[in-house]
């Protein structure tokens, strides 16, 4: 197995990011939102436990916005609860499947609800941070907004805020640097990585792969069964090849994986009912590079693995994209997703077309392996059993 040393924080922020990046209008939310909670964790002298389990949630409250249009609702200062209940419930949902991040599904659950006798410490400073971030107007000067903000909070204080949190903000309201790092960029909510790093297990690496997959598919009907397709289609090669056990569960990470940088695609686009236009494929190209450097992210040992994923659009004469990489820079792991990933494709049925005959697949991988973009003998393999990845398909489409 591939040695994998994550650290969380840089990992969830990366695929925050990500999500950010289809909607500028909250462009490193997530980030900012666990700035700002952190430094009022801080003034409340939360314990290191409490703090560091504070600055994940922080980072993750926002993981289930599924479309542009639901975080929009969420740039209201005051929205209406139907419009952040779903989200809350669905980061909720999503969390309580993970061994990670199950003991913070509380806190995304909770982070908009309104102060109460009840309501823990951590979704209560969330809560701010959160309305800060989308009071703070981005194109003033930050400085020249505080008293606005802090009157604001003071008049909500006890009603729909923590009145301590509210009082640890207007601490910070006396703190020019505390803002000075939102204007600039200069997010600080970690004061020891360590806190953060771990080698992940096997099973750790793939539940954090099948969240991420979760999100991803979630964004567009259309492809919602895309990722577990390839993944199972990829696998299943990986043991005709008589991969190892471990090296098979990679690949199927990998798999899972392959398109995450579809966060960062904007859902017109991944929404659309039709083949896309030349310009909306120019958008769509980026999703593998986005990729690569999300898996990346993960930490020391992941760079192979991102290539297995990313590299799924490549081809072995260097015509493929984003990176122009030829034979010689594409694995085998890779290749095999290249395969997998045209399979599913051409068999799932989209809603400008049907899925595809297995005599019309056998014809069109054929023509890639003519034209020098797929690995010939892998390619043979996967059309010897297109019976199977048919089935798997089915399989995969009946019980998603």
């Amino acid at each position: 197995m591939l040695p994998i040393e994550a650290n969380l924080v840089t990992t969830i922020a990366s695929f925050s990011r990500a999500g950010d990046l289809s909607n500028l209008t909250f462009v490193a939310h997530a980030k900012r939102v666990a700035h700002i909670s952190f430094h009022i964790a801080k003034a409340l002298t939360l314990s290191k436990t409490e703090l560091n389990q504070l600055v994940l949630s922080a980072l993750l409250h926002d993981v289930g916005v599924m479309t542009d249009e639901e975080q929009l609702h969420l740039a209201d200062l005051e929205p209406e609860a139907d419009k952040v209940s779903p989200h809350c419930q669905r980061g909720y949902n999503l969390l309580q499947k993970t061994q990670i991040f199950s003991p913070l599904a509380l806190n995304i659950l909770e982070h908009h609800d309104y102060h109460s006798s009840k309501l823990r410490i951590i979704p209560a400073i969330i809560h701010v941070a959160d309305r800060v971030d989308i009071l703070l107007n981005k194109e003033r000067y930050a400085l020249s907004q505080i008293e606005g903000i802090l009157h604001y909070f003071k008049g909500k204080a006890g009603h729909m805020f923590n009145p301590d949190v509210v009082d640890a903000l207007h601490g910070l309201g006396r703190v020019p640097s505390f803002w000075l790092d939102l204007e600039y960029e200069h997010y600080h909510f970690v004061e020891d990585d360590d806190d953060f790093k771990r080698v992940l297990t096997l099973d750790e690496l793939e539940e954090l792969a099948q969240l991420m997959a979760r999100l991803v598919d979630s964004k567009s009907p259309f492809t919602g069964h895309h990722s577990e397709g390839v993944t199972e289609t990829v696998a299943f090669l990986a043991k005709k090849l008589n991969m190892p056990d471990d090296k098979v569960r990679l690949v199927k990470v990998a798999g899972l994986l392959h398109d995450i940088g579809k966060l960062a695609i904007p859902d017109e686009i991944l929404m659309y009912p039709g083949p896309l236009s030349r310009e909306q494929m120019t958008v769509m190209k980026q999703h593998t590079y986005h990729s690569y450097h999300l898996i990346s992210c993960i930490g020391p040992g992941a760079e192979r693995l991102a290539g297995w994923a990313a590299f799924h659009h490549e081809r072995l004469n260097g015509t493929g994209y984003p990176f122009g990489l030829a034979a010689d820079s594409l694995e085998p792991e890779a290749r095999l997703m290249a395969i997998a990933d045209i399979t599913q494709s051409l068999l799932e049925t989209r809603p400008y077309r049907a899925g595809m005959s297995k005599s019309q697949v056998r014809h069109i991988l054929q023509n890639h392996v003519q034209a020098g973009n797929l690995d010939p003998a892998l390619t043979d393999l996967a059309i010897r059993h297109l019976d199977d990845i048919m089935e798997i398909i089915y399989k995969t489409n009946k019980t998603a």
